[in-house]
């Protein structure tokens, strides 16, 4: 992993910043591309990539502090503004939806038409934005293990070595409790396993026969996300303080729902032709 790509006097860039920037560009290229096959002005699609981005990063960081609180309490300023890590993905998902949301009702637009023409740009950013977080080793791994994939971050943001990861020693002394503990930590690549999966899921979003407009397609986004982002908590870090889950297990109930709700609601929707 490379977590720090290059340096300019005090300017440094990271990898993950790098691929997050990819992620975003790329996305938005793809979703332009889908509301001008389907004759929605892209005017209004930048409008809706940059509440977006803004979103993505302010919601991504509040959520990074509620699974986080006692990091927030011991040193606020540096956890909400100088840290160059603490984002959770889907806390960004929901307050970007929000301003997107607002943006759309605004513009006159049916919200499920342009939600569906949306879905495949968020699936293609998902994955290299996981990407960032294995190129950067930012903690977003998972449990300690022992499987022919396991994954080692010595140099990342927050390495798995044994001298500098009290959390991990922990972890791996519960799963196997009379070894002793590697000088550096094997760990499920969990942000691997959730590009992998969302990489099936754009495949399925972009060449799927969808009527677009009844919000099929934006939910089965919800729903495969939410599915994926619960199992795969299981075998995270994060700790299980939300009625028995973690926080992102709670919220990928809600994806699942909204999901769910969606698609059985879609009866009378008007659907759209695609070019």
């Amino acid at each position: 992993m490379y977590p720090i790509l290059f340096q300019i006097g005090s300017i440094r860039i990271g990898s993950y910043g790098v691929m997050l920037a990819f992620a975003f560009l790329t996305g938005f290229l793809l979703v332009n591309r889908q509301f001008k096959k389907a004759g929605v002005s892209v005017d209004l699609a930048w409008d809706l990539h940059f509440l977006a981005i803004f979103g993505g990063m302010v919601g991504s960081r509040i959520m990074y502090v509620l699974e986080n609180i006692s990091e927030f309490i011991a040193d606020p300023l540096h956890t909400l503004i100088f840290s160059t890590t603490g984002f959770s993905v889907l806390g960004g998902y929901v307050m970007a939806f929000g301003l997107c949301m607002w943006r759309v009702k605004k513009s006159g637009e049916p919200f499920f038409k342009l939600a569906d023409l949306y879905a495949p740009g968020l699936a293609w950013g998902y994955i290299w934005g996981r990407m960032g977080c294995i190129f950067a080793g930012d903690g977003c791994y998972g449990l300690p293990c022992k499987l022919p994939w396991a994954m080692t971050f010595p140099n990342g943001i927050i390495p798995t070595l044994s001298s500098n990861n009290s959390l991990l020693v922990e972890k791996f002394k519960e799963l196997f409790p009379n070894e002793p503990v590697p000088i550096d930590i094997p760990v499920h690549p969990t942000p691997l396993y959730e590009s992998s999966l969302s990489l099936i899921l754009c495949l399925i979003l972009l060449f799927g026969h969808w009527k677009i407009g009844k919000g099929h397609r934006f939910a089965f986004f919800l729903v495969w996300f939410g599915i994926a982002r619960f199992f795969i908590e299981f075998i995270r870090l994060n700790p299980f303080d939300c009625f028995g889950m973690t926080s992102s297990q709670c919220l990928a109930i809600c994806f699942i729902v909204v999901g769910i709700l969606i698609y059985s609601t879609s009866k009378n929707r008007e659907t759209y032709t695609v070019k």
